[in-house]
């Protein structure tokens, strides 16, 4: 399960565009659904319906139904199902990780940050808790506590794109522009597709008044998407504003 969260703002500043936040929530899939497919969902339910009630202790059928729930929508029925799961297997680190998700998901981001910690204490090198916690503390606004998860999360798995973006993000919101910089460079080492990353770079190059580094950090974002509405904008606001330096004589 991928719940991606996608938000744009306009910066109210002399130069109107701002940093894209994407933030990524990484949960577990079960074995056997079958996306897309409401008849196949049904059916997997009422099958691990019949594996808990021939076996209550099932954990694995739970931590399913929890999925699956999940996905049609029914949040009260998954965390039933997840909060079981942990009830027969206290260390099942998968059910704490989504149990986390669907509290991030409805705003109680102490109890989302409560289940991944114990995710970690149970499976420290857990990447996916380790980065779904950046993200907790990022929307509790604990800037400095989601820096740490993230760059926990690289060091887990330094080919991790997603935890250098947000890594970006994160220092972004926290005003350190260098920092930040870096954090999309890097990502974009890792995925030079990841067009999001060059625009947010465009943006920083901006905001340090680098405008011929913007530019070309924005060609790139629309290289990649060229449909990519934010990026035209913010290219016309630079070359608009260059045009307004050249005529005021630099002033």
């Amino acid at each position: 399960m991928l719940i991606v969260f996608k938000r744009s703002h306009v910066m109210r500043t002399h130069i109107y565009i701002g940093i894209v936040l994407m933030l990524f929530i990484l949960g577990n899939t079960g074995y056997t659904q079958d996306q897309g497919k409401d008849d196949s969902l049904d059916a997997a339910i009422n099958s691990f319906l019949q594996a808990v009630e021939k076996n209550p202790h099932h954990a694995d059928a739970h931590y399913n139904l929890g999925i699956l729930y999940s996905e049609k929508g029914m949040r009260e029925e998954a965390v039933a199902e997840y909060k079981k799961t942990l009830e027969l297997e206290p260390n099942y680190v998968k059910a704490h990780n989504n149990l986390g998700v669907i509290y991030y998901e409805t705003d109680r981001f102490d109890e989302a940050i409560e289940c991944f910690k114990k995710a970690l204490a149970a499976s420290p090198e857990y990447l996916e808790a380790q980065y779904n916690l950046g993200i907790a503390y990022y929307g509790k606004k604990q800037y400095a506590d989601a820096v740490a998860a993230f760059k926990k999360a690289v060091e887990i798995n330094p080919k991790f794109e997603k935890g250098y973006y947000n890594l970006g993000v994160t220092y972004a919101t926290m005003d350190s522009p260098d920092d930040s910089l870096a954090a999309f460079k890097k990502t974009v080492s890792i995925n030079p597709q990841f067009s999001d990353a060059y625009y947010n770079m465009g943006v920083i190059y901006t905001k340090k008044n680098q405008l011929d580094e913007a530019i070309k950090s924005l060609q790139k974002a629309l290289e990649l998407n060229p449909n990519d509405d934010k990026s035209h904008f913010a290219l016309g606001v630079i070359y608009q504003v260059k045009r307004k330096t050249k005529l005021s004589g630099g002033r």
